[in-house]
C-alpha cells in the first residue's frame, strides 16, 4: 500500500513514461530518478530491471532537523524542532545492451 497520494501519483508517473518509452521503441540510455520513499524506488526499479536498466549510483539522504527559531513579531518561541520531508533517494539508470541481458534469460526446451 502507497503510504501517501502523492507517493501514488509519481509512482503512477514513472510507470507512465516507461510506458511510453516502450510503445515508442525509445527507452533512453541514461536516466536519472528521485524518489521520496522507498515504496517508489522499489516500485519503480523494479520496472526498470524488467526493461533492461541497472542501478549505476545511488544517493541517499535522510529527512533533516530544521532548528529554526519559530520568532513572531510578538517576540521568540519556543525553538521546536521539525522534521522536513526531503528528497531521499537519488538514482542514476544505465540501459545495458540486449546482447548483455538476453543471455540470462531463460530458453524454453525445445522438444
Amino acid at each position: 500500500m502507497a503510504p501517501d497520494l502523492g507517493a501514488t501519483l509519481r509512482d503512477w508517473l514513472n510507470a507512465r513514461d516507461l510506458r511510453r518509452w516502450r510503445r515508442r521503441g525509445s527507452l533512453p540510455p541514461t536516466l536519472d530518478r528521485t524518489y521520496w520513499t522507498a515504496y517508489e524506488y522499489g516500485r519503480d526499479l523494479g520496472r526498470l530491471q524488467a526493461s533492461g536498466y541497472r542501478v549505476t549510483l545511488e544517493r541517499v539522504s535522510t529527512p533533516y532537523p530544521d532548528l529554526t527559531p519559530n520568532v513572531t513579531p510578538a517576540g521568540p518561541r519556543r525553538v521546536r524542532a521539525q522534521v522536513r520531508r526531503a528528497s531521499r533517494y537519488r538514482v542514476s539508470y544505465e540501459r545495458l545492451a540486449y546482447s548483455t541481458w538476453a543471455s540470462a534469460l531463460p530458453v524454453a526446451p525445445e522438444s
